[in-house]
């Protein structure tokens, strides 16, 4: 069992201790949950009343907490809560897996492929022609990787995931199980005979430190590429459709949707369940509330709610149009009751 003092915890975390110093801890956990052994923390001011009531021997809170930790509990003072207990977390995390470099009997790998001896390729692993795979990479059981595929170094294909032919992979890059990458763009042309179907010759390109969610789907290009930028985070059930550019270190949130060729700036945030329409630029820095229908163009820091999509300020007004007329309606009652009273009292004196 992994166990650390408070100090010792300080020291690690470059945090100022509140309370007592003579705790050892061996596990991380909610403040709801939190046993008298563990370390929980306080990012979000809703749990702010938990911190009475928590078991937890050690919280991290924030350094500008305007209140000071009950007898028999400690607190370590601390920039950002969340990022430092996020290392606690991975101090006693369990270990993660090791993968032995090798290629499992069942993988199946065409004889043109080169793939580097350090790389672990797992059990059923289907593995086409004139694929490269640099060293380290992890390939886990059930992948399939398409014709001419390029995978980089340290990279981690978790199980079931689907690489299409001529799907780019950069260094760092992991992407969890089930998703499909480079299957065909929805493109499609409604004609008088049918619905005929648009060639998709394009292929997809993720650059260096990406992570991509579980179930996630990301289009190649109808012509060209699908490129998703260096430092873009996905999250699971994301879909990104063909020729859509993702700029670096933006985050698509749960259940989001790019449509054709629209393009994201760098450092965007698309929350959960938002649709962004086709041919669509969302500036550097914007953020798409979840939920929001964007069908317009979206300006460098914008911020932007609502279907359709509008600024934040404007959707924040309008929706609180209901509320304000019911209060304008209740004063203009109560402004025609006092003008009455008025009435009646000037009409008392010019009788007098």
């Amino acid at each position: 069992m992994k166990k650390l003092s408070v100090e010792e915890l300080s020291k690690i975390l470059n945090a100022e201790i509140l309370g007592k110093k003579d705790i050892t801890v061996t596990g991380v956990n909610t403040l709801e949950d939190a046993e008298d052994s563990d370390v929980s923390f306080l990012s979000n001011q809703k749990y702010y009343n938990m911190l009475d009531t928590t078991g937890a021997a050690v919280v991290l809170v924030s350094k500008d907490i305007d209140k000071k930790p009950a007898n028999g509990k400690t607190w370590l003072l601390c920039d950002s809560p969340n990022i430092s207990f996020s290392k606690v977390v991975s101090y006693f995390a369990f270990p993660s897996p090791v993968y032995k470099a090798g290629v499992h009997p069942s993988a199946i790998i065409d004889e043109t492929a080169v793939i580097d001896p350090s790389c672990h390729i797992g059990p059923n692993v289907v593995i086409e022609k004139g694929v490269a795979i640099r060293p380290k990479a992890i390939i886990l059981s059930g992948v399939f990787i398409g014709e001419n595929s390029k995978i980089g170094r340290e990279c981690m294909i978790a199980q079931n995931t689907v690489l299409q032919d001529r799907t780019e992979i950069g260094n760092n890059v992991i992407i969890h199980s089930n998703v499909s990458i480079g299957a065909d763009g929805f493109g499609y042309e409604a004609t008088p005979f049918g619905i005929v179907k648009i060639p998709q010759v394009g292929y997809v390109k993720i650059e260096d430190e990406v992570e991509i969610g579980s179930n996630s789907t990301i289009d190649r290009g109808r012509f060209g590429k699908t490129w998703i930028k260096s430092g873009v985070k996905m999250d699971d059930q994301v879909h990104v459709a063909h020729n859509v550019v993702v700029g670096e270190f933006s985050m698509l949130i749960g259940q989001c949707g790019v449509a054709g060729s629209s393009k994201i700036g760098q450092g965007a945030i698309v929350a959960a369940q938002a649709g962004i329409s086709h041919h669509i630029s969302v500036g550097d820095g914007a953020k798409i509330a979840g939920q929001a229908g964007v069908t317009k163009d979206v300006p460098e820091g914008g911020i932007y709610a609502g279907t359709t999509a509008e600024p934040v300020r404007e959707f924040m007004t309008r929706l609180a149009l209901p509320r304000t007329v019911k209060k304008l309606k209740v004063q203009l009652k109560n402004l025609e009751s006092i003008i009455k009273e008025l009435k009646k009292e000037i009409d008392t004196l010019k009788n007098k």
